[in-house]
């Protein structure tokens, strides 16, 4: 099961999901592209908005609206899975602003929960330039000789890779991450990942060479659309 978050308050880019790229929202690009993975039995939005949910069910897309102040993108997945009226074995959390998400790359984090029960996986590139290493837009992750995360940081970190928001879950990992408070790390990086680190769960690194240019900023847009230009 693919799970996307959508809020509405970014406070970046109020309203973000339905900013518009080359004609089409971003919640729908994000869509369509997780809806092309093979191994995923269905796709849903899980947002906080009356807005979103009704752009969502326009396109003819599912959509769940889970109820409560939700800590990060994690606890709105977990929240989601009760409306669903299905249980699934894993749970691929992809951000709402990854509109060029590889969807092959879902396949590769769902084969990798389904074949070797790790707890969670997630994917990671090489940095292309020392402007991405030092902005605080640009998650970093640095590996463990086992293969997975040792820590993840806005701050630039010797040996670091690009962090790509693509997280898989079992789902009771992601139940039991849910239940859990947000951990000191997570506060002070603002990163979610860090409370499965931090309670002692392992996050499965895969490599990938793939550009994944999110929507952090409304600048942002039109370089997607550049690489929409070059690659569709």
């Amino acid at each position: 099961m693919i799970v996307i978050p959508a809020r509405w308050g970014s406070t970046r880019f109020p309203g973000k999901p339905l900013a518009l790229i080359a004609g089409v929202s971003l919640i729908q690009r994000v869509y369509e592209r997780a809806k092309r993975a093979r191994r995923a039995h269905s796709v849903a939005v899980a947002t906080d908005d009356q807005r979103i949910a009704d752009h969502v069910a326009g396109f003819g897309g599912k959509v769940v609206q889970p109820r409560g102040d939700f800590q990060s993108g994690t606890d709105r997945i977990a929240a989601a899975l009760d409306l669903l009226g299905e249980e699934f074995d894993q749970v691929v959390n992809v951000q709402g602003d990854e509109p060029l998400i590889d969807w092959e790359s879902i396949d590769r984090i769902i084969e990798s929960l389904q074949t070797t029960k790790v707890d969670m996986a997630t994917l990671a590139c090489p940095l292309e330039s020392e402007q991405e290493l030092q902005s605080r837009d640009i998650v970093k992750v640095v590996q463990a000789l086992d293969g997975t995360a040792l820590y993840f940081s806005r701050a630039p970190l010797p040996g670091a890779q690009r962090h790509i928001g693509l997280y898989g879950y079992q789902t009771q990992v992601l139940r039991r991450l849910a239940s859990l408070a947000p951990s000191p790390l997570e506060r002070a990086e603002s990163l979610e990942q860090l409370r499965a680190l931090q309670n002692g769960f392992k996050i499965r690194l895969l490599q990938t060479s793939k550009a994944h240019f999110g929507v952090d900023r409304p600048e942002d847009v039109l370089r997607v659309e550049q690489e929409l230009a070059k690659h569709g």
